[in-house]
This record gives structure tokens, sequence and C-alpha cells, in this order.
């Protein structure tokens, strides 16, 4: 179990609060034993209890820690013949090490959005191991042949079965109906739709529209009569987009070919549009490619997509489009150069590092706890090296990530590295 904590206090910082620009320099943080924050603000206006430990962040900037919408903890990038070996053990364990790793590397929420059992939030939040504060989806909800359908054209079908993650194969409105309470029994926060094809699937096209219109409504509807969180979209082809958004999906994932019509409905909605570029930038990376970590029909996929994602999310950031970070991540992949990615595409270094804090907790219905700097909130931070609003590229490098801090514990700390 984790050691208690101790109050403390964090001096010397500049304070990047996630509501406004604005940098308080020479910061202090004030923590109680129950890891919530007491006090914030210039060191010279804040009191500072005799018996707090006191640590030294001196030349960091600290922020909210990140909270990343679109996970896959138990998944990787990896050859065919790698992924027929993996058993469900096998599974829960990559799930577990990669929680740890993207807790150390500054990512202390996440919401996972397929494939991971609720069993794997409840060891987080137990704190039996450590890993970031997690919402699941358990398994996606597919059509028959979609893209979340794990069948290949030679007959195999490219998945493990886990006791813990019921099937979410479905065609009709009442097969989706008890698909959708099957996830719920099992644990799930949201409901994942899978309304259109995809890159890593080898049977359908991310042009394609799968489910319609009605089903997407009947797994909205039960989402909503069960009083989970929500319900979230892998929607890249256009047709799709508008019909996830037409049943009143709570979040758009990817969105690579959304058009004028699709922006409107987002806007007219209030949906926000999650764009995962790390998971492009790693099918399109070389080493993977000639590792045969990514099929073939991958490739050429995401080479179709790749400048029409950019160009339509540009326009839709132009529209007024809300914009929240989700990477894809999989195990070995470093999700805070995500907003690296959405400064580079439009967003900007500030509502990049809003996306992936205030505008995320906001999403996930946890915005009294997590994702600003403010008294009475949990100490989840992240200290940075240099300035994150004038140096967005930071984000890509894991080793600016100087200190991190879940509900006032320390669970990275670089800063002597």
């Amino acid at each position: 179990m984790p050691a208690p904590i101790h109050p403390s206090v964090i001096l010397g910082a500049r304070l990047l609060d996630g509501r406004s620009p604005d940098v308080v320099t020479d910061g202090a943080i004030v923590i109680d034993d129950h890891g919530r924050i007491v006090a914030t603000g210039p060191a010279s206006t804040v009191v500072i209890p005799k018996d707090a430990e006191r640590i030294d962040a001196t030349g960091l900037t600290i922020m909210p820690g990140l909270i990343d919408c679109h996970v896959h903890l138990s998944l990787r990038l990896e050859p065919v013949a790698e992924q027929v070996q993996r058993s469900a053990t096998d599974l829960v364990v990559r799930a577990l090490q990669t929680g740890r790793a993207f807790l150390e590397g500054g990512v202390t929420t996440i919401r996972d959005a397929g494939y991971t059992p609720a069993g794997i939030k409840r060891a987080f939040a137990s704190g039996a191991f450590p890993g970031p504060r997690t919402q699941v989806s358990c398994t996606p909800l597919s059509q028959t042949g979609g893209h979340g359908d794990g069948w290949t054209p030679s007959g195999a079908v490219l998945e493990t079965d886990t006791a813990d993650l019921p099937s979410g194969i479905a065609d009709g409105v009442d097969a989706v109906r008890r698909a959708t309470r099957l996830q719920i029994r099992a644990g799930a926060d949201w409901i994942k739709v899978m309304a259109t094809g995809g890159v890593l699937s080898a049977a359908d096209s991310p042009n394609s529209s799968q489910f319609t219109v009605d089903e997407i409504r009947a797994i909205v509807e039960e989402a909503a009569a069960a009083g989970i969180r929500g319900t979230l979209a892998h929607a890249e082809g256009t047709a799709g987009i508008k019909n996830a958004l037409r049943a009143g999906i709570t979040s758009i994932e990817h969105g690579d070919l959304i058009d004028e019509e699709g922006i409107d409905l987002m806007l007219q909605r209030d949906v926000p549009l999650i764009p995962t570029f790390l998971i492009n930038f790693a099918l399109m990376d070389e080493e993977r490619v000639a590792r045969g970590d990514v099929p073939p029909w991958a490739i050429e996929k995401m080479r179709y997509l790749f400048e029409r994602q950019q160009a339509g999310f540009r326009h839709a950031v132009s529209r007024g489009v809300r914009v929240i970070m989700g990477t894809d991540s999989f195990n070995g992949m470093y999700p805070p150069a995500e907003l690296a990615y959405l400064s580079q595409f439009g967003l900007g270094p500030f509502r990049a590092i809003q996306a992936a804090t205030i505008d995320a907790a906001r999403l996930l219905g946890i915005s009294d706890i997590v994702g600003t700097l403010e008294p009475g909130k949990l100490a989840d931070l992240v200290a940075v090296s240099g300035d994150p609003l004038a140096e967005s590229e930071l984000w890509r490098d894991p080793a600016r990530v100087a200190l991190v801090l879940q509900s006032g514990r320390v669970v990275a700390d670089r800063r002597g590295a």
C-alpha cells in the first residue's frame, strides 16, 4: 500500500493554474495530509505550515496533472505473430505497466477507450498498483465486420478472450441494447461505439459508416438510463461522424474526415473533438513499419488520412469546436507529446494545456476534484522544466517532466537528473 501523505509545500515554481495563461512567479502550493490543495499563489502571500515538508521546484513550471481521454492500456502495436501469443494475464500485466508509465510521465487521469477491464481501474484506485485515476469503457461496441471485429480474411479472429470483457459485437437495436448493458454490468464508465471503420482493422475502410443512427441512439439511451458518464464514438469517416452526432454521442474521437455539416452539428450540440494525433504519427513511424508493428493495410489507410485530418482539425478549431486531449496511446507511447501536436496544428500552447486539464476534467465529470490548481482540489500536479507557453516542444521530451504528484504523493521525481 502507498505510504501515508504528509503535509507539504512546493516552493519556487512558476504556477500555471489551467484557468488563465497568466503565470504566478515564485509560487507556492500547500498540500494537506489528505492530498488536497490548501492554498496556492505567490509565496509571499501563502501561509506555510511549520510542519510541512518543503519541495523545491525552483526553475520549474507547475500545472495540473495531464488528463488523457483516449488511451488503450492493454494494447500495443506489434506484429500479428506476437499478438496471438498474448493471454488475458499478459494483457492485465501490460495494462498495469502502461498505467504506471503514463502516470510517471505526468498523466494523472485517463479514460481508457477499450479493452481494459474495470478491475484495472479498481487496482489503481486501491493504491495496490501505481497508475492514473481511471475510467473505462470495457469492450467497444461494433457491428459484425466493423472496426471492433477482430475477424481477418483468413478466418482467424485476432482477439484475446477475457472473462470480464464481454463481447461487443452486435447488430440491430435490440442487440446493441443488450451489448451496452453487458458493458455496464462489467463496470464500464463509458460506452465506446465504433461508428466508422478504422485504420487498424483489416476488413473495413475509415470512410465506411457503421451502426445506424437508431442503433447508436439506443446505445446512448442505455448509457443515459444507467447514469454512467457517457458515450464516445470512434468516428473517422464523414457520414459516421454525423450519424454519431445525430444520435446524441458525448464525444467524437479522431474525426479525421469531418466536413462543414459535421462541424455545424458539433457546435450545435456542444460535442468536443478528440483528434488523437499521436497514434497517427506512431503508425507512420519508419522504425515501427520496418519491424512489422503496423500491418500493410493500416499504412495505406493512414497515408490517405494523414494530411486530411490535420486540415480538418485546423478548420474545426477555427470554427470554435471544443478540443479535448486524447492520444490513442498504447504500451510504449508517450502521451504528453500530444500537446505539442495540438499546439502545432492550430490550438496553440495554452489551449492545448487546457484541452489536457480543465476541459478534459469537465468532459470526464471530475472537474470538482482535478483539472486546475485550486484550494480543495486533489494535488494532481506536473512540473516541467521550461515554459510550456513559449516552448510547446518540451512535451516531446520525457526528461522535461521533472516532478509528478498524484493526490499529494510524489510519483516521479527527476529534478536531479
